[in-house]
């Protein structure tokens, strides 16, 4: 098992270099230090929404209202800093709320029983419109540059949005790997009656996972927020998709038990390799679109394979 996760995990770094060559081969402009730098922030926010689905993926569940919890967060978060409450506190206040959003989702899910789909599909939608219903469909914009340099600064020779999606990709990772918390949301996503005979907390675990989803979606509020310096209610739109894509593309089953925070990285490295490449060479972003809708489909399909292939099943 361990040997085809490492394969898989080869194959994507060979598959992400094979996008670079051919790319570079078809503009002399994508190899260039400055678009290599715009491609790592690019894939910051990708990074940073996969770290939690990944999580949440572990649990054979999915989130899909993680755009609009960025959207949300973002809207209240702008609000806060131009009422002057202060750029840290109002960080702290649109990661207050995305937490409490996918806390909401997660009580859905643990204690009304409402399948992780229809939940975080109904709230998706009722976050969005909420959204919508505060900013009266009207952008939110000009920040303090204290705030901004999130989206625009630069740790050392490291910009700091991407120094903050490893930070939290590796947070995930000692959250998964190395807690007993991570060990139960795996056990749960490997055979919910098994983890709950063995005593494992399912309702909190399944109320912490996608509180964990909603704050790592409204961490990637943060750096869109920054970076464009304008907070709307149609932020994030189509995130799922992506970080969704990534986190099976990088070897987390859709089948919950798993999870691989690296895979996930790779994972995100290509939808931002592949977004800016298609950018570069002058691709309608609606065709960007159907690309990353047909990557989604083959990730799946891949997962179903090598989930077959381990349990020894052909068809």
């Amino acid at each position: 098992m361990r040997q085809l996760d490492r394969f898989q995990r080869v194959g994507l770094l060979f598959f992400l270099f094979f996008m670079g060559g051919w790319f570079g081969a078809l503009s002399p402009y994508f190899l260039t230090s400055v678009n290599i730098t715009n491609i790592l922030i690019q894939s910051a926010v990708p990074i940073i929404a996969a770290s939690g689905m990944t999580l949440v993926i572990a649990t054979a569940g999915i989130d899909l209202s993680i755009g609009s919890i960025l959207s949300l967060s973002s809207i209240i978060m702008a609000w806060a800093m131009k009422n002057q409450i202060g750029v840290y506190p109002s960080i702290l206040l649109g990661v207050m709320a995305g937490a409490v959003m996918g806390g909401v989702n997660g009580v859905g899910i643990a204690r009304l029983g409402v399948s992780p789909f229809i939940i975080t599909l109904g709230t998706a939608g009722i976050y969005r419109a909420l959204a919508l219903i505060i900013t009266e469909a009207r952008p939110i914009y000009g920040f303090p540059m204290s705030f901004r340099i999130f989206g625009m600064g630069e740790f050392g020779p490291v910009p700091l949005s991407v120094m903050v999606s490893l930070m939290v990709a590796s947070g995930m990772y000692v959250i998964l790997m190395w807690t007993r918390f991570g060990t139960h949301a795996r056990a749960v996503g490997s055979h919910l009656e098994g983890a709950y005979r063995m005593g494992v907390p399912i309702h909190r675990i399944f109320i912490l996972v996608y509180a964990i989803s909603g704050i790592t979606a409204s961490l990637a509020g943060v750096i869109v927020t920054a970076r464009l310096n304008t907070a709307e209610a149609i932020a994030g739109l189509g995130m799922e998709l992506e970080a969704i894509a990534a986190v099976v593309m990088g070897g987390t089953s859709f089948f919950g038990g798993e999870a691989s925070i690296s895979g996930t990285l790779l994972g995100a490295f290509i939808i931002g390799t592949l977004g800016n490449g298609l950018t570069i060479i002058n691709v309608p972003s609606y065709y960007q679109q159907l690309v990353i809708g047909l990557v989604f489909i083959m990730a799946v399909l891949a997962d179903r394979m090598r989930r077959q292939r381990k349990l020894g099943i052909t068809i």
